[in-house]
C-alpha cells in the first residue's frame, strides 16, 4: 500500500490539474475569437488576449517559487486556487460591461493566478507520489494536461460557434470552482523548514542546472509550434476539417505510451526514456514538414504524441531530482518559467519564420530544435550524475 500510486488523493490532483488546464486551453484557443465577435478592435489588439495572460504567468513564477519554499504548501495551494477561482468568476462580467480593457485586466490577473496554481499543484503532487514511482506518477500528471489540450479547445470552440457566450463563461467559473472544492480535500504537509528570506529574484530561481533549463526552453519552442500553427498548416494543405483530429491522435499516442514510459523511467533511468523520445519527436516534425497530406498529418501526430509524452514530465522530474527539499518550490516554478519562455518565444519567432519560408519548412526547422534540445540534455546527463541517495529525491 505504501508504494501505491493511484490512491484517491493522487487521483484528485489529476482531476484538479485536468480542470485547470481545460480552463487554460479553452480560453487561449477560443477567447480571441469571442473577443473578435464582441469588440471592435484590431488584430494586433486581439493578440493581447493571449499575450497578457502568458506574460502575467511568467511574472508569477519567481514569486510563487519563493512563497512555496517560505510558507506552508497547503496554505499556498488554497490561496492560489482561491485566487484562480475568483478571477475565473470575473469573466462572467465581461459581457454586460462590454469592455475590452476590462477583459485584458482580467486576463492579466487570471494569468498570474494560473501561474501560482499550476506551480503549487505540480509541487503538491510530488508529495503524494511514492519516491520510487516519481517518473510514472509525474507522467500521468502531465498526461492530464495533454488531455486538457484536446478537450479545452473542443469545448470552447463549440460554445463560441453556438454563440453560447454566457454558458461559455459559466463553464470557466464552474471548472475553477470544482477544482477549488477538490483542493480543500488534499491532505498536504510541507516537507521542508520554511525559509525566512525576503524575496530576491536571483535567490528565487533555481539556476544551478542551466543546461537543463536551456533544453526545457527549446522543448517549449517546439511544443508551441504544434499548439499554435497546426490549424493554419492544415488549411494550407487543404485539410482544415481534420485539424482537430491531429490533436486527438496526439492524445492517443500519449495515452498509449504513458504506462510503459513511466515504468521505464523509474526502472531504467531518465536517459532510457528521454533520448528515444527526443528522436521520435524530431521524426514527427520531419514527417509533418515532408509529407503535406492527410496521411502525413495524422502519422506525424501519432509519432509526435508518443515522442513528446515523456519529454515534459521527464525534464521536470530530473529538475526536481537536483533540488534539495527546501528548494523544491523554486525548482518547479523555474522549470515552468523556462517552459513558458520557450512557448512564448516559439509562438512569436516561428510565426515570423513561417511567414518567410512556409509552414512545411518551419516544421523541418522544429525537428532541428528538438534534436538540439535532446543533445543539450545528453551533455547535461553526461556531466551531472546525482549521488545514489539523491536519485529518488524528487
Amino acid at each position: 500500500m505504501k508504494n501505491r500510486l493511484f490512491h484517491r488523493y493522487y487521483v484528485l490532483t489529476l482531476v484538479i490539474n485536468l480542470f485547470l488546464f481545460i480552463t487554460f486551453y479553452l480560453l487561449n484557443a477560443s477567447l480571441p475569437l469571442l473577443a473578435a465577435k464582441r469588440f471592435d478592435v484590431s488584430q494586433a489588439a486581439l493578440g493581447w488576449v493571449v499575450t497578457s495572460f502568458i506574460l502575467a504567468t511568467v511574472c508569477s513564477r519567481p514569486l510563487i517559487g519563493h512563497w512555496l519554499d517560505r510558507f506552508d504548501l497547503k496554505l499556498m495551494l488554497l490561496l492560489s486556487a482561491g485566487l484562480f477561482t475568483f478571477m475565473s468568476l470575473l469573466y462572467v462580467f465581461v459581457l454586460p460591461l462590454d469592455s475590452f480593457i476590462y477583459l485584458i485586466a482580467v486576463r492579466v490577473l487570471h494569468g498570474f493566478s494560473f501561474g501560482m496554481l499550476s506551480s503549487s499543484i505540480s509541487l503538491a503532487v510530488t508529495t503524494l507520489i511514492p519516491k520510487s514511482r516519481q517518473g510514472e506518477g509525474m507522467g500521468y500528471f502531465v498526461l492530464s494536461m495533454n488531455l486538457a489540450s484536446v478537450l479545452g479547445p473542443v469545448i470552447g470552440l463549440a460554445l463560441i460557434q453556438q454563440q453560447a457566450f454566457v454558458v461559455y463563461f459559466i463553464m470557466v467559473a464552474l471548472l475553477a470552482l470544482v477544482s477549488f472544492m477538490l483542493t480543500i480535500r488534499l491532505p498536504l504537509t510541507s516537507q521542508h523548514v520554511p525559509s525566512t528570506r525576503v524575496f530576491r529574484l536571483h535567490q528565487s530561481l533555481f539556476l544551478s542546472r542551466p543546461l537543463l533549463l536551456v533544453a526545457t526552453i527549446l522543448a517549449g519552442v517546439a511544443i508551441s509550434s504544434t499548439s499554435a500553427f497546426i490549424s493554419l498548416y492544415a488549411d494550407t494543405i487543404g485539410h482544415i476539417a481534420y485539424a482537430s483530429y491531429f490533436y486527438a491522435v496526439i492524445a492517443l499516442g500519449m495515452v498509449a505510451i504513458r504506462p510503459l514510459a513511466g515504468k521505464w523511467f523509474d526502472q531504467k533511468g531518465p536517459g532510457f526514456v528521454l533520448f528515444p523520445s527526443f528522436c521520435l519527436y524530431a521524426i514527427g516534425f520531419l514527417i509533418l514538414g515532408t509529407f503535406p497530406s492527410l496521411f502525413g498529418l495524422l502519422l506525424a501526430a501519432l509519432i509526435i504524441g508518443v515522442g513528446s509524452a515523456s519529454i515534459f514530465p521527464g525534464l521536470q522530474t530530473v529538475m526536481l531530482t537536483y533540488a534539495a527539499p527546501h528548494q523544491k518550490g523554486k525548482a518547479i516554478s523555474t522549470f515552468f518559467l523556462a517552459y513558458d519562455i520557450g512557448f512564448g518565444l516559439g509562438a512569436l519567432l516561428l510565426s515570423s519564420l513561417a511567414a518567410g519560408i512556409g509552414y512545411s519548412k518551419m516544421f523541418l526547422f522544429c525537428s532541428i530544435i528538438v534534436l538540439t534540445s535532446g543533445f543539450i540534455y545528453f551533455v547535461f546527463n553526461r556531466q551531472n550524475q546525482p549521488p545514489h541517495d539523491q536519485k529518488l529525491a524528487s
